[in-house]
C-alpha cells in the first residue's frame, strides 16, 4: 500500500473545450490560450505558455464540436493577457460568434440562477 503505480504523471485540465483558442501565426509556432471574454468584434485570450505575439494571427475557436478560424490583430497586451479584434471575419465566422455569444450567455444566466 501506498506505493505509487501510475507510470505517467497526471494532469489536470486547465480550460473547458469551449474556452480553447489555438493562435495560428505564419512562420511561428501556435500557441494555446484560454478565452477570457468575447464580443462580435474582439476576443480577450489568457496565453498558456510565455510568448509575445504581435501583428496578424488567425484565431480558432472551438464551439459546439467544431473549429471556426478568424482572422485578428493583436491590439493590446497585458502579462499573458492578449487583446485581439477580428479582422473582416467570413459571414459563416461571424454566425458562429454570435452563436457562441447566445450559448455563452445561456449558461452564464444558468449559472446564476443557481447562485454560483
Amino acid at each position: 500500500m501506498g506505493e505509487e503505480k501510475r507510470r505517467s504523471e497526471r494532469v489536470i485540465p486547465c480550460v473547458a473545450d469551449e474556452e480553447v483558442v489555438v493562435i495560428q501565426r505564419k512562420g511561428a509556432k501556435n500557441l494555446l490560450a484560454k478565452m477570457m471574454d468575447l464580443s462580435e468584434v474582439g476576443v480577450l485570450v489568457y496565453l498558456l505558455a510565455d510568448a509575445d505575439p504581435a501583428g496578424a494571427a488567425t484565431l480558432a475557436i472551438y464551439h459546439q464540436g467544431k473549429i471556426f478560424e478568424v482572422p485578428g490583430t493583436v491590439v493590446r497586451k497585458s502579462g499573458r493577457l492578449v487583446a485581439f479584434d477580428f479582422a473582416s471575419p467570413s459571414e459563416d465566422a461571424q454566425r458562429e460568434i454570435q452563436s457562441k455569444l447566445i450559448r455563452m450567455e445561456v449558461a452564464w444566466e444558468r449559472l446564476s440562477r443557481r447562485g454560483l
